[in-house]
């Protein structure tokens, strides 16, 4: 997090016209224009074709465009200094500043002379795109490729960053300047102190950005303040912290498909925003001149997360991130999915808030591949962490084995006893460099795959063998993660959790099924793929302990159900209820202390529209153990049935104490 420093081309489609002349194509508007920049133009004509066009930079910056007007910059050409245009367009309508002919993508260089080498300022509804943009000299005051800022204008619609090449930007090589969010290759913030100011509709999608000497892609405001985070690092962003404000977040906002490559501090980073979608982004080598993370949030609820290949980002120390991902301060509700980590030597994802707000995120169907130091590192305020499906596979590489900080490494390490409400079910975890658990008693564990190293004692239905994949640890990039899909012989098939809205599909798009998944990212047999609610629970037996029957399909072997421990009468019946009709070929129980409490005789029914059905009549079930280890139990049926409803008629079962229990009721 924001630990002071931090917190913790293509060109466009030209039209060929007259003389076999390229003119570019102005959005529809009945007063819009096309206009033509050259270097070897003239600023005294008109601009409106390629052999009339303007020269200088001077020139267009000195003109108010309007709605629909399209400004190109012919390949191959170069102009030194600020595009800093004037005018704003409509949403049918935007301003468009691009290029025309072919060749490489035309050059805005600010040579380190100016803040931004483009800037746009309290404008709306403007495009840029298709530009080659740098921003370096021969100093380190921090720099900026592409800027768009606005100040005390209320709502900014309509701002799109497309298709760029953003590098060379100048920035300190050390210290804090070399991680300013402030700076970088492409910024977008949100200022004043007066009139409430954010983003609608804002695109960041398809650019380059590399070689940058502080950030990345960012997005921020001076619109931050809640849950007792007050201000953003003065001493970086220039701010007084008695100059921020209430949260106002953007909304629409988009960044994606970008590749962002050797970056000083962090790849992609969205602060205060509401609905933010990060995707299909590539990132690498972030991290190069300070602490950081490949792609982080903060002050935003409902990020998405997902599609995001994020590698090589670098280790700074124990507690300086070097992470893939990280949820960070008052980030609530965030949803991290379907990504690829790998190499990074800091961890694939970090949790840390400050002040009063929570850092939350569900982290599910993503593979983590020879990522190093704390795999899953939680601090201040992570709460609501829900880590299931995922498949992370740590072998001993010649980072981890030859490491000074080796002995500090771990798979999970919580730093904060504010750490809550963290749980680890339905993983595959790959642990060849015998990583330890240092997870302070925070993290409970349910029902993950375990291969090498320590298992934490608090997965009380750990499975602990080979999870035998096709080939694991050989993955080269977000479209190869075929080896770590389960063979026919894996043990990893169908015994998952029955995880309710589990998004329908698993890392590589396979529709999961209806009932227990495989465990880790990966799942081998393609199911409906539904994406539902859990199944809803009822019992004749009523519910004793403090307990409810909603814990029998709640996708937890931890919170149980129990009946009262007297006045129990058999026969007894539990019903589920699914939210559509579902195929079964066998029902599984999950009991702890089965000798005591487990059920022993059933009948198992589903229900055809009008009546119940006995598929399985006494079948008979046997408990190993009388422990708080979980044992799970599968009645199989005669032929598989379609039912949207299955009731267990209950008639015999282990009443060491009165009552009879039942952890997780599941189907396959």
């Amino acid at each position: 997090m924001a630990r002071g420093s931090r917190l913790a081309g293509t060109a466009l489609a030209v039209v060929l016209a007259g003389a076999g002349l390229p003119a570019l194509a102005p959005a529809a508007h009945a007063a819009s224009s096309a206009y033509y920049v050259d270097p070897n133009g003239d600023d005294s004509a008109d601009g409106r074709s390629p052999a009339t066009a303007w020269k200088t930079l001077g020139k267009v910056n000195a003109q108010t465009f309007q709605p629909g007007d399209t400004v190109g910059f012919k390949a191959g050409g170069q102009w030194n200094g600020q595009l800093a245009p004037k005018g704003s367009g409509t949403g049918t309508a935007p301003i468009t500043f691009t290029s025309y002919g072919t060749g490489a993508k035309p050059l805005i260089a600010g040579g380190g002379a100016v803040d931004a080498a483009v800037k746009l300022q309290n404008q709306h509804d403007v495009e840029v795109s298709g530009l080659e943009v740098t921003n370096t000299g021969s100093g380190t005051t921090p720099r900026i490729g592409i800027g768009v800022s606005a100040a005390d204008v209320g709502a900014v619609p309509g701002i799109t960053i497309r298709g760029n090449f953003v590098h060379a930007i100048q920035g300190a090589t050390s210290g804090n300047q070399s991680s300013n969010p402030s700076a970088g290759g492409i910024i977008v913030s949100a200022r004043g102190k007066d009139v409430p100011t954010y983003y609608q509709r804002l695109r960041i999608e398809d650019n380059e950005v590399a070689d940058s000497r502080s950030y990345g892609i960012v997005t921020w405001s001076q619109w931050m303040q809640r849950e007792g985070w007050n201000s953003l690092w003065e001493d970086l962003m220039g701010i007084p912290a008695a100059d921020f404000r209430p949260w106002t977040p953007s909304t629409g906002v988009v960044v994606r498909g970008n590749n962002v490559h050797d970056i000083s501090a962090g790849g992609i980073t969205v602060m205060q925003a509401a609905g933010a979608l990060i995707e299909h982004n590539r990132v690498d080598r972030t991290a190069q001149n300070h602490g950081n993370v490949g792609i982080w949030w903060a002050g935003t609820d409902d990020t998405l997360v997902q599609f995001n290949e994020v590698s090589g980002t670098k280790y700074w120390g124990l507690a300086s991130d070097g992470n893939a991902f990280d949820a960070d301060a008052s980030a609530h509700r965030s949803l991290v999915q379907y990504n690829f980590s790998h190499d990074n030597e800091g961890g694939f994802f970090i949790a840390v808030s400050t002040g009063s707000g929570p850092a939350e995120a569900t982290i599910r169907y993503n593979v983590s591949q020879g990522d190093a130091n704390q795999v899953f590192a939680l601090s201040t305020n992570a709460t609501d962490i829900d880590v299931y499906n995922n498949t992370i596979w740590v072998p001993l590489t010649p980072f981890i084995r030859d490491h000074p900080d080796r002995a500090s490494f771990s798979l999970v390490k919580v730093w904060n006893s504010t750490v809550g409400s963290v749980r680890f079910r339905n993983n595959v975890i790959h642990n060849g460099a015998n990583l330890p658990y240092n997870d302070s008693g925070k993290v409970v564990y349910d029902r993950n795959l375990f291969h090498g190293g320590p298992v934490p004692a608090k997965d009380k239905a750990a499975l602990t063998d080979d999870p035998l994949l096709t080939s694991p640890g050989s993955a080269t990039s977000i479209t190869a993660l075929g080896g770590y899909l389960p063979t026919a012989a894996s043990p990893a098939l169908a015994q998952g959790l029955e995880v309710a809205s589990d998004g329908g599909r698993d890392a590589v798009g396979t529709a999961l099924p209806s009932g227990m998944p495989d465990l880790g990212g990966l799942q081998r047999t393609a199911g409906p793929g539904a994406n539902e609610a859990a199944p809803a629970a009822t019992t004749t037996f009523g519910a004793g302990q403090s307990t409810t029957p909603a814990a029998l399909a709640d996708g937890s072997d931890y919170v149980t159900w129990a009946s009262p421990s007297t006045g129990v009468t058999l026969p007894g019946s539990i019903t589920l209820t699914f939210p559509s009709a579902r195929r079964i070929s066998e029902v599984v129980l999950a009991t702890h202390f089965g000798q005591g409490q487990g059920i022993t005789k059933l009948d198992v029914q589903t229900w055809n529209g009008s009546a119940w059905t006995t598929q399985a009549a006494d079948a008979a079930i046997t408990w190993a153990s009388n422990t708080a280890t979980v044992e799970r139990r599968a009645v199989t049926l005669p032929a598989a049935v379609t039912t949207a409803q299955l009731r267990l008629v209950v008639k015999a079962a282990n009443r060491t104490w009165g009552n009879l229990s039942v952890n997780e009721i599941t189907t396959r």
